[in-house]
């Protein structure tokens, strides 16, 4: 049965955030948008984005955030991050951006460590077995909690960095 889309969706990307790595900037210097669109599919298997404000289990959701440098200097050291929210894995087609970038996820990826970590791509995450000892193994895609890309490049004044990642309704 189709579910409306905003249950699970929008409160858990309220938490979506940006750091800046650089000095600080006035709150309207960077004007920040998300969308989303439900990816589907034809019978030949062509793609095609939708909107739509109902998910059934198993589509999937495309999320572009967008965000313009709205001063007349560039941007140095932003991280752009976005939550993978809860009823939903990461789905690792459609990882985009505009501004080169190193892409990471958010897991608990060391038991000895409190909290979640950062990683690239294959993420490995170490389990403790029955005799104590660890070994390492890869992180199930379902156990990612957040995206963030850390742009490798300034952002220029007026330049727009698009950033897109999709989610599979569970």
């Amino acid at each position: 049965m189709p579910r409306p889309l905003p249950f699970f969706i929008f409160p858990a990307l309220a938490g979506l955030s940006l750091s800046l790595s650089a000095a600080p900037v006035a709150a309207d210097a960077l004007e920040s948008k998300l969308s989303y669109l439900i990816v589907v599919q034809d019978a030949e298997g062509k793609e095609a984005l939708i909107e739509r404000a109902e998910v059934e289990p198993g589509e999937v959701i495309q999320y572009t955030l967008s965000h313009e440098n709205m001063t007349t200097d560039e941007m140095q050291g932003l991280v752009i991050a976005a939550p993978v929210p809860e009823g939903v894995s990461l789905a690792l087609g459609g990882l985009t951006t505009s501004v080169p970038a190193t892409f990471e996820i958010q897991a608990e990826l060391d038991p000895e460590l409190e909290g979640l970590e950062w990683s690239t791509l294959p993420a490995k995450r170490k389990v403790v077995e029955a005799d104590g000892s660890l070994r390492e193994e890869e992180l199930p895609i379902e156990e990612v909690r957040a995206v963030r890309w850390s742009l490798n490049e300034a952002l220029e004044a007026g330049e727009i960095a698009l950033n897109t990642y999709r989610v599979r309704v569970n």
